[in-house]
């Protein structure tokens, strides 16, 4: 949102505050290093300091870009998370930064440094987001902003969220019998910005609106109800001469699809690498109990409605898919979109395991490495689901799935899995890919761990 002048003074005491923790962080990592963990007289502090100080301006840069400045509502986990990628992108460049002028600054100081920076970069961010809301509050220097529309108080927990905001209802429509009382209103409140649900006011009345409010150095803006059911991203599009607004279905695009399909090939390989003696175990496991291959290959509907080949540990008996008819003809007949198996004589003893704590789902980290699925996104399903939801859906939304490659987790499987009903579970995969951030993402990978240990919704 738009930082009135009033403001100013709180951003700069924020700037102050982020130049502080770094400064604090370098000297208990210096400490730590050279005086705890090494004790050395071979460094000097004084060139490590100047060093320090010279690089506050670009943390401060990186601070802004991934964290930002501006004084609106976050919450702890979200700043956390803007606050690692800030420090993760600062480091990278650090050292990228000292092997180009082959430096020999301290590799474990900047290890300690950057554990530092995230910790306390994050607690003096939180105390002051505290400190200073009561003291706008005290001071009583809020925007004061007005809300206008039909149903405005559906909205009223977001706008409360916005601690500097001071916020006025005006539960009507837009229309040209009350533009004069809303421009009363707003002088009378003294309102910074008015924001509006819905109006049925010629071009002429908004435009000359408009031009009254910015008179008054009032701003104005918008809340088109219809655009934001799409659920799509909404961006200001020029290409064409003109300022358009382009809804864009599939927010993963171009450099945001290259950065996530980087970090699934990373993970990918790393948790390879640390799984592959479980792998070993489980194989040995699957063997000894009944006959049939170790991987178990099931054809799955992805990206772009290509089918592709999905790998699971078996946990069934060999040529369980026999059986599978009868099963999937009676959930035809119950009218579902997904088949659900609470119970299934099919499964193997080491298979409940395997299912119990969704270690059979690992072996799709090879679909990760081959291009067919991420770690995170919505669960591929097989063809006949699609077209059971064609068919009880009637309505285009569900293809939003195919716009991204299928994951191993996702938000439904962290949301109640199969304890959900397919309309639930359709409405979280399609809200995934609608609201897809890397934040969104590293939320769904913490919680994954949490339901895999608890097990919750999985058979």
């Amino acid at each position: 949102m738009f930082i009135k002048n009033k403001i100013l003074p709180f951003i700069f005491a924020l700037i102050l505050t982020d130049c502080i923790s770094f400064i604090l962080s370098f000297l208990i990592a210096f400490c730590f290093r050279f005086y705890i963990l090494h004790p050395t007289n071979i460094y000097s502090f004084e060139e490590y300091l100047i060093l320090a100080v010279c690089l506050i301006p670009i943390w401060i840069i990186f601070v802004n870009l991934f964290v930002g400045y501006k004084l609106f509502y976050i919450s702890l986990f979200d700043l956390f998370i803007k606050i690692i990628k800030a420090t993760t992108f600062f480091i990278i460049f650090i050292l990228a930064l000292i092997f180009i002028i082959k430096n020999d600054t301290s590799r474990l100081l900047i290890v300690f440094m950057t554990i530092n920076l995230m910790f306390f970069t994050l607690i003096f961010r939180y105390f002051f987001k505290r400190i200073i809301a009561y003291v706008i509050y005290k001071l009583d220097i809020r925007n004061n902003l007005l809300v206008i529309g039909k149903k405005v108080r559906r909205y009223k927990e977001i706008f409360n969220n916005y601690y500097i905001n001071k916020v006025f209802y005006y539960p009507y429509q837009l229309e040209t019998k009350n533009i004069e009382n809303l421009k009363y209103l707003s002088i009378k409140k003294d309102i910074k910005e008015i924001i509006i649900i819905n109006y049925s006011i010629k071009d002429e009345e908004f435009l000359s609106l408009c031009d009254w409010a910015q008179t008054n150095n009032i701003d104005i803006k918008i809340l088109p109800n219809e655009v934001q059911m799409t659920q799509d991203k909404i961006v200001l599009d020029d290409t064409l001469g003109i300022p358009v607004i382009l809804l864009i279905s599939n927010p993963v695009r171009e450099f945001d699809y290259f950065l996530k399909r980087i970090l699934d090939i990373i993970l990918a390989i790393v948790l390879l690498i640390i799984l592959s003696p479980i792998f070993l175990i489980i194989a040995i496991c699957i063997k000894i109990e009944s006959k049939g291959p170790i991987f178990y290959k099931h054809l799955r509907v992805g990206f772009n409605e290509k089918e592709f080949y999905l790998y699971k540990f078996r946990s069934m008996i060999n040529n369980a898919d026999k059986q599978l008819t009868d099963l999937t003809e009676n959930s035809l007949q119950q009218n579902e979109a997904f088949l659900k198996l609470e119970e299934d004589d099919r499964i193997t003893r080491i298979g409940k395991f395997l299912r119990k704590y969704s270690i059979d789902e690992l072996p799709q980290l090879f679909n990760v490495l081959k291009g067919e699925m991420s770690i995170v996104g919505p669960r591929p399903i097989v063809r006949w689901e699609v077209e059971q939801i064609k068919r009880i859906y009637h309505n285009y939304s569900y293809k939003k799935m195919f716009k991204v490659l299928p994951g191993i987790t996702g938000l439904w499987q962290v949301s109640g899995r199969s304890l959900l009903n397919d309309e639930k579970r359709l409405e979280l995969e399609i809200f995934y890919v609608d609201n897809w951030s890397l934040n969104l993402d590293i939320k769904i990978l913490l919680k994954t761990i949490l339901v895999v240990l608890f097990h919750k919704g999985a058979y």
